[in-house]
């Protein structure tokens, strides 16, 4: 499932709509590749195979083409095993680099204590990914090559969106098991808005009632609350607001083998239709509720 990061290899793909068509909605999924880089290979202490259900396999898919409706997608080729777009840039574990320089802010937060920071320490088994040190230089190198181009390109592509319609929604599509740890069932999908202080109560019971008319169950904030791109890109002061929006795998994948199932292209295709009529019936409200002020 996983290839080797080339130099003619895209880390990450862009796809604008026609400006003449354009609308405030920007689709990103950051967990969905799956390139590994070299050098983690060579010193990983497990098999490739160990991270195939860490990433959000297929999620680029159900984003593809949104551009042609008029929105915004960015999304990872490079797997979250390399770097992990959905943490802050200093989430870095101290104990497994060497040559660490002392001006580098360090946030020992519970996800790095997990293995789970921007550096993945620990595979879905809570093994060790690696059985050496990582000098501080490839660290760096893989922030420069790869986590900061991409917030880059969202950030641009919100102050865009910003400056043109003065209001901007993102969707930061993601992909989970179909049960916790505790073997207890998910619902097909979470929509997580960090409790009400990243999107409005509006746009959670659009999409959610969206979601719903295709016969999926919903749970908000439940056990996704949505994670560093749905707590620090949104804004109420900008009219910034963003959904993490997570999709139960076994609705469109084999979580054992990690192939496409049978229901892969129709669940696709109405995936593709929920965010199109979420937006629109979102972006409806937003213009009826600005004519009545």
């Amino acid at each position: 499932m996983n290839n080797l990061i080339s130099n003619k290899a895209k880390f990450f793909t862009f796809l604008e709509s026609n400006k003449e068509f354009e609308k405030p909605l920007i689709i990103s999924s950051p967990h969905s590749g799956t390139l590994l880089d070299k050098n983690l290979l060579a010193k990983r202490n497990n098999d490739i195979y160990s991270f195939d259900s860490m990433q959000d396999m297929y999620v680029n898919e159900f984003s593809s083409g949104l551009d042609k409706c008029g929105f915004t997608v960015l999304q990872s080729n490079i797997s979250r095993v390399v770097i992990d777009l959905n943490r802050n840039i200093n989430e870095i574990d101290s104990k497994i680099i060497k040559n660490l320089p002392s001006d580098i802010e360090i946030n020992l937060s519970d996800k790095v204590r997990a293995g789970i920071g921007l550096i993945t320490t620990k595979d879905a088994s809570g093994n060790k990914i690696y059985d050496e040190k990582l000098d501080w230089i490839e660290v760096r190198d893989r922030i420069n090559n790869y986590y900061l181009p991409w917030h880059n390109a969202l950030k641009i592509a919100v102050k865009n969106l910003s400056t043109k319609f003065k209001r901007v929604l993102i969707i930061d599509m993601h992909s989970m098991p179909s049960e916790t740890i505790y073997n207890n069932q998910l619902a097909d999908f979470v929509i997580g808005n960090n409790f009400g202080k990243s999107s409005s109560d509006t746009a959670q019971k659009i999409l959610s009632r969206v979601i719903e008319s295709y016969g999926h169950s919903v749970s908000i904030n439940d056990p996704y609350p949505g994670g560093y791109i749905t707590k620090n890109y949104s804004s109420t002061d900008e009219n910034i607001q963003c959904i993490q929006l997570e999709i139960k795998k076994s609705l469109y994948m084999n979580e054992k083998n990690f192939t496409k199932n049978d229901y892969f292209d129709e669940f696709s295709l109405n995936l593709k239709q929920i965010i199109s009529k979420f937006f629109n019936e979102f972006d409806q409200k937003i213009d009826i509720d600005y004519a009545a002020e």
